[in-house]
């Protein structure tokens, strides 16, 4: 809905010099960029954009962490047991610095901030589908499944799987307001994505500089976040009381 307000509703977002730092008008509500570019426009696409990121890096590291805790009932007990220990160890690192040590490493594109934000969110998704895992396998419909004869690898499939796919619907709203912020963190911090539209997260870093003098070029994106932060809090809140 942000990318086609954008596209559609609001000002476009092109470069015109002499509009450049123009002040705020009832055209422009939050005037315009050093380019001449709408702020408005911008800060609505790159809230857009923010979150198609975020969804997109989240999704992936749930199909992965899905993976990893699936296949985990068919390890055997002391492997699973020094994996549980690596998943462990993993979160004791700060996923920002993970995902700040990938950014930086790998070069500045759309695939590496990815990459980077599905390191810094697989081990707290793991911890939670492996605690889950614990709990299903010890069900009453698992013993009787396994009792009849099922294979572990049948159990693993039909019934494993499909409860902890279910977790995940719960774990995506859970971890989407944590990634988008994460997000927007790599971006000010200087992992960028390489795209030529801005993100919340650059736009703050580009225009903070600016903050004395024209301040609604830094403060526009950062409420354009708090309040996509706010709405997103509001959902997973929703989704927890169901």
């Amino acid at each position: 809905m942000l990318v086609a307000l954008a596209q559609f509703m609001l000002p476009t977002s092109t470069i015109d010099l002499a509009h450049a730092f123009a002040p705020p008008s009832f055209a422009e509500p939050f005037g315009a960029t050093p380019l001449g570019q709408s702020v408005l426009a911008q800060v609505v696409g790159g809230a857009g954009q923010t979150l198609a990121i975020a969804i997109f890096a989240l999704v992936v590291a749930l199909l992965v962490s899905l993976l990893f805790a699936a296949s985990s009932y068919l390890w055997p007990k002391f492997i699973a047991d020094i994996y549980l220990k690596i998943i462990d160890a993993w979160l004791a690192i700060p996923g920002i610095f993970v995902a700040l040590s990938i950014g930086y490493f790998l070069p500045q594109s759309m695939l590496s901030i990815t990459t980077a934000l599905v390191l810094s969110e697989f081990a707290p998704l793991q911890k939670f589908l492996l605690q889950r895992l614990g709990n299903v396998r010890h069900s009453d419909f698992i013993i009787a499944a396994e009792v009849m004869g099922a294979s572990h690898v049948h159990t693993a499939k039909t019934h494993i799987l499909a409860q902890l796919i279910r977790e995940s619907g719960y774990l995506f709203f859970l971890n989407l307001p944590t990634i988008t912020l994460s997000l927007a963190s790599l971006e000010f911090l200087g992992v960028q994505t390489g795209s030529e539209r801005l993100s919340l997260g650059m736009q703050i870093a580009i225009y903070k500089d600016y903050i004395l003098l024209y301040p609604l070029l830094s403060l526009a994106p950062a409420a354009m976040l708090m309040a996509t932060l706010g709405a997103l809090y509001g959902v997973a809140s929703a989704w927890r009381r169901r």
